[in-house]
C-alpha cells in the first residue's frame, strides 16, 4: 500500500471515530435532555400540586375565619338586644311602685324578709315615699302573721329612709343580719334568669 493509501486509509478510519464519537455525543445529549425535561415536568407538578394545597388551605382558612367573625357579630347583636330588653324592663321597675298593686307587693317583701330573717326584733328600712305608704297598723299586723310562721315574739320598726327605688331592706336590731329586698337587689339577684327568659323569648 502507497503512502497515499495508507494517509487516505487513516483519515478515513479517523473520519469514521469522530462521527461515531458524535453519533454517542449527540444520543447522549438526547437522554440528558430528556432526563432534564421529565425532572422538569416533574418539578412542575410538585410546584402546582404544592400551590393547590396552599390554595385550599388558604381558601378554608378564609372561611373558618368568615364564619367566626359572623358567629361573633351575630352573638354581638344578640348580646345587644338583650341588653336593651334588660335596661327596658329596668325603666319599668322604675315605674312598678307607681302602680296600684305595690303597696300589696311591698307588704309581702316586708314579710318575706322577716321571715327569712327568723322573726324576732327587726328594722324596715324603706324610702321617704314608702314610708308614708306604710302604717304602724300595717307593720302591726305583719308581725302577728310573722310570729305565727316563725313561732318567735316579732317587733317591726321603721328605720332611717334609704334611697332604694322600692322594697325594703330588713335588718336585725343588732345589726348583725340584714336581707335586701329592694326592688334593684331582687332585679340584680334574679338577672341570669331574666337574661335566659330573654333569650328564649327573643331567639
Amino acid at each position: 500500500m502507497g503512502v497515499d493509501k495508507i494517509k487516505a486509509k487513516i483519515l478515513e478510519d479517523a473520519k469514521a471515530e469522530a462521527n461515531k464519537i458524535i453519533s454517542e455525543a449527540e444520543e447522549e445529549k438526547a437522554k440528558i435532555l430528556e432526563k432534564a425535561k421529565e425532572e422538569a415536568e416533574k418539578r412542575k407538578a410538585e410546584i402546582l400540586k404544592k400551590g393547590e394545597k396552599e390554595a385550599e388551605m388558604t381558601k378554608s382558612r378564609i372561611i373558618s375565619e368568615a364564619k367566626l367573625e359572623a358567629k361573633k357579630k351575630l352573638l354581638e347583636a344578640k348580646e345587644e338586644i338583650i341588653e336593651m330588653a334588660i335596661n327596658k324592663l329596668k325603666e319599668e321597675l322604675v315605674k312598678l311602685p307607681e302602680q296600684p298593686e305595690y303597696k300589696d307587693k311591698l307588704v309581702n317583701l316586708i314579710k318575706d324578709g322577716a321571715v327569712s330573717l327568723g322573726g324576732g326584733e327587726l328594722i324596715v328600712r324603706l324610702n321617704s315615699r314608702d314610708m308614708e305608704l306604710i302604717e304602724d297598723s300595717t307593720l302591726w299586723n305583719l308581725e302577728k302573721e310573722i310570729e305565727s310562721i316563725t313561732k318567735k315574739v316579732t317587733v317591726l320598726k321603721k328605720g332611717d329612709p334609704v334611697d332604694i327605688i322600692g322594697g325594703c331592706i330588713i335588718e336585725t336590731a343588732d345589726g348583725l343580719k340584714s336581707l335586701d329586698n329592694s326592688l334593684e337587689a331582687i332585679f340584680n339577684r334574679n338577672l341570669n334568669v331574666i337574661r335566659a327568659r330573654i333569650t328564649e323569648k327573643l331567639f
